[in-house]
């Protein structure tokens, strides 16, 4: 959808699993995402299982760092 803000979108398509296992990411979530090539992903299982999250290293990176400048964030995991 050329010149139309996909930003707020959720579904991007479908995809196969090859049988190496792997998918292509469609090209709209990839420029959504700014993911380019070598960009490392983080795999989660969904506690549902119903399926995992990709999560850009770098973003978790950020969390991380927040974790480690917020003293109360392990006092209140104890509560």
């Amino acid at each position: 959808m050329k010149g139309t803000c996909s930003k707020m979108r959720i579904v991007y398509g479908m995809v196969t699993v090859s049988d190496k296992g792997q998918i292509a990411i469609p090209v709209d979530l990839r420029t959504d995402l700014d993911l380019e090539k070598g960009d490392k992903l983080m795999v989660l299982k969904r506690k549902d299982e119903a399926g995992f999250t990709l999560l850009k290293i770098d973003k978790m990176d950020d969390l991380m760092h927040k974790l480690q400048e917020d003293g109360e964030f392990f006092k209140k995991d104890k509560e």
